[in-house]
């Protein structure tokens, strides 16, 4: 058969898959209350509605508005449908007047520019979705060298460190069924991200199978941890419903969905992992709690899972906690501190007593920072370090870590601080002072030569002053004791792939009371194949930090309190946590609707 001049199987396939994305980008869907604001050289901004959407365009009405925007011109709009909202680059196809109404049609740019064609992904910095990894068999994966990590537009993205050619792409399509697009990859980066995801179903052996549990249960409750893992979720939440259970995973402090499963299946999923935990699986109308412990990885730590049931309507709610084991990444400078504010850390560090207590609301980030602060004391001299935690959350070689046991009421906080004075230690860390008996011995600890860290629940860090005192301390020990409070927050950090630059408009510079920001220069998500096109990539935190100073420290004795040390913060320049949250938006770390939150928290 001849061939055509320039016809190859190759540039058919890219074509055919291209028409077809065409052909769904075209398919425009009306819209609702749909709001654009366009963004150009020449205008900050410009508000529009939105007639129909696509996921190549949109068209858009302005009305009772002269439009100085004529076609080709190449601008960035900010699209709000419902609860959706998202960021693009695009340029004007066409402009149709009628009467006081004006349409533009816009097509979308893709401003990341990542194709198979000329990018090399790498592949240890892409958020790997479960349920495309798990669409292949894992020893497949292994001798083929493939990796499916996202499902996109309709198209499977599978990364490879084989040579690229059509009968690859055809096999990997039958594989997973459907369409493929290939990434080359390095091969010894794969190979690792691999052994990490597919390890678990390669060489670790399964957990104990249950009497009453099914295979089908054995296998559903294996990869529900395991896909889990692999997404780097920090809670997995079960949800029975009438017409099953919803699963979704907590990841980078957001709930996402997982997966639906019959009735049956949850029935059976429940029970198997309720024996997991050593739960009673007889008992169904009381909330119980447990634990138990999981390797996904040969020669990997085992990951310790906490287990809490609650009886509901159609059935037990499970929720399960996977504690973090990755402390290698726990020091000061990935957190996200300022200049300033990791200096003054580093300098209560290198004390030899005092307190330092971390504030904010569960999961903001206080245990990560506290093992951070240890790490960086360990590294610096040697010393004797016991910490009392609830439960133990991150294990760190040379210290003696506690775990209080408040079902049995042999060891709480208070047991377990007095104990631990009488072991010669040199820093003490407390998981978190919650009654007068535990913050008086913790701050008697720090008047008499140890260093101790512990964690409070308040808004600010001018707040853990008030805190200890509606305790019970006397507000003279307060002063003596503590040096230093630091209020936290986690935000999501944008990817630095696909973020978006836009400007900041004056009703979003008014709400984060900085009329002065208008028109600064901020950035949007938009999603690429590097964030699982959400355009986040974990997380980064805010801080507040309250050096107790002599005179301040003189105020506390002598009862002025939580204003007088607000007012004082603020004459000294200090920065607040809505200050750290704005300084990290302006400098691209995070968005104007992730500050959003924290601004409207106050």
């Amino acid at each position: 058969m001849t061939q055509l001049p320039g016809f190859s199987l190759k540039n058919w396939q890219n074509q055919a898959q291209q028409s077809h994305e065409e052909l769904r980008a075209q398919a425009r869907e009306p819209v609702q209350d749909g709001e654009a604001i366009l963004f150009t050289d020449d205008v900050l901004s410009l508000t529009t509605a939105v007639e129909d959407i696509s996921s190549g365009g949109a068209g858009l009405v302005l009305r009772d508005e002269v439009c100085a925007i004529r076609e080709n011109v190449t601008l960035t709009l900010t699209i709000q449908s419902g609860h959706q909202r998202m960021t693009r680059q695009a340029v004007v196809r066409w402009v149709k007047v009628s009467g006081p109404e004006t349409r533009l049609g816009i097509q979308y740019i893709d401003h990341v520019c990542l194709s198979p064609d000329s990018h090399r992904l790498d592949i240890e910095s892409v958020r790997i979705d479960p349920s495309c990894a798990l669409r292949i068999p894992a020893s497949i994966a292994v001798r083929r060298k493939l990796l499916p990590f996202l499902a996109m537009d309709g198209v499977v993205h599978v990364a490879t460190g084989s040579l690229i050619n059509a009968g690859l792409t055809n096999a990997v399509e039958r594989l997973v069924k459907s369409p493929v697009r290939l990434w080359d990859v390095d091969k010894s980066a794969l190979d690792k991200v691999i052994h990490e995801v597919y390890g678990n179903a390669l060489t670790v052996k399964a957990l104990p199978v249950a009497g009453a549990a099914s295979n089908d249960a054995v296998d559903l409750g294996d990869k529900l941890l395991y896909a889990a893992y692999i997404r780097q979720a920090s809670d997995i939440h079960i949800d029975p419903g009438f017409n099953g259970a919803r699963i979704r995973f907590r990841v980078d402090g957001q709930l996402e969905n997982y997966d639906v499963v019959k009735h049956g299946a949850y029935t059976e999923l429940a029970s198997r992992l309720k024996v997991m935990a050593n739960l009673d699986i007889a008992e169904k109308r009381l909330p119980q709690d447990g634990r138990f412990s999981h390797q996904f990885v040969r020669g990997g730590r085992r990951v310790d899972i906490r287990v809490a049931t609650l009886p509901t309507k159609y059935g037990e709610r499970i929720t399960m906690r996977l504690l973090a084991l990755q402390t290698g990444a726990l020091t000061l400078d990935r957190l996200g501190f300022i200049g300033e504010h990791q200096r003054i850390i580093e300098s209560f560090l290198r004390r030899t007593q005092g307190m330092m207590i971390l504030t904010g609301p569960t999961g903001s980030g206080k245990t990560t920072t506290l093992y951070a602060a240890i790490r960086m004391l360990l590294e610096s001299r040697d010393l004797n370090v016991i910490t009392i935690e609830d439960p133990i959350e991150y294990e760190i070689e040379g210290v003696a870590q506690c775990e209080v046991d408040p079902t049995s009421n042999k060891v709480d906080f208070a047991k377990a601080l007095r104990s631990i004075l009488r072991h010669d230690p040199d820093v003490v860390m407390l998981g978190e002072i919650r009654d007068q008996e535990t913050a008086n011995i913790a701050i008697k600890a720090a008047l008499t030569g140890h260093m101790v860290l512990g964690t409070l629940h308040t808004n600010s860090a001018a707040a853990t002053v008030t805190r200890l005192i509606d305790m019970g301390v006397e507000p003279y020990l307060v002063a003596a004791a503590l040096r230093l409070a630091v209020a936290q927050r986690l935000l999501r950090r944008l990817c630095k792939h696909c973020r978006i630059s836009r400007p900041l408009t004056e009703q979003e510079a008014l709400i984060l009371g900085r009329a002065n920001l208008t028109g600064a220069r901020i950035y949007d998500p938009t999603g690429c194949v590097y964030c699982g096109n959400r355009g986040y990539a974990g997380r980064i935190g805010l801080y507040e930090l309250l050096e107790l100073r002599a005179d301040w420290a003189r105020d506390v004795a002598q009862g002025r309190g939580e204003a007088q040390l607000v007012e004082n913060m603020r004459e000294a320049g200090m920065h607040g946590l809505i200050d750290d949250a704005i300084d990290k938006m302006i400098t691209g770390e995070t968005s104007f609707h992730e500050v959003l939150q924290v601004v409207s928290s106050w």
